[in-house]
């Protein structure tokens, strides 16, 4: 009885633990600190930030490939950031209340931008005349790399 009993609290122990969701939150004060933790090459960010690019903020779920995040910009740089982007949020995404959360943004004043390099496609929602972005990220297989100039 004991040795089933024992057995029965690791199994739950291990299907507690296997359920664990790892998530990765860095703030960064400058691009500079982000470039020296190698933002970039994680791809949790494309390299589109302009460079006045401060408070950064990022939120990266390692299981699922996602992430989300903000930053804040001196808005005379933002042909820099938009020049790289598509002035355009995707219709569906894989993510819940999708639509409701483009409404929101909009709502709000923000306007969507999109890239994809990779697998990656974010979607950033930004306050031009303000300078500030907040952005999502999803894996999506088989995505090829886009620009504002369709390249």
């Amino acid at each position: 009885m004991k040795r089933s009993l024992q057995l029965t609290v690791l199994i739950l122990y291990m299907a507690i633990a296997g359920c664990e969701t790892y998530i990765a939150e860095r703030r960064y004060p400058t691009l500079e600190d982000a470039k020296a933790d190698h933002l970039y090459e994680r791809g949790w960010l494309p390299d589109v930030l302009p460079p006045s690019s401060v408070d950064i903020h990022t939120v990266n779920n390692l299981d699922a490939s996602t992430s989300k995040g903000s930053f804040r910009f001196q808005p005379s740089e933002g042909p820099l950031l938009f020049g790289k982007l598509i002035a355009v949020a995707p219709a569906d995404a894989p993510i819940s209340n999708w639509r409701d959360m483009l409404m929101d943004y909009k709502q709000r004043g923000f306007t969507a931008w999109s890239y994809r390099e990779g697998d990656g496609h974010w979607v950033f929602f930004c306050i031009t005349s303000a300078g500030k972005c907040e952005y999502t990220m999803w894996s999506a297989p088989g995505a090829t790399t886009t620009t504002a100039s369709g390249q």
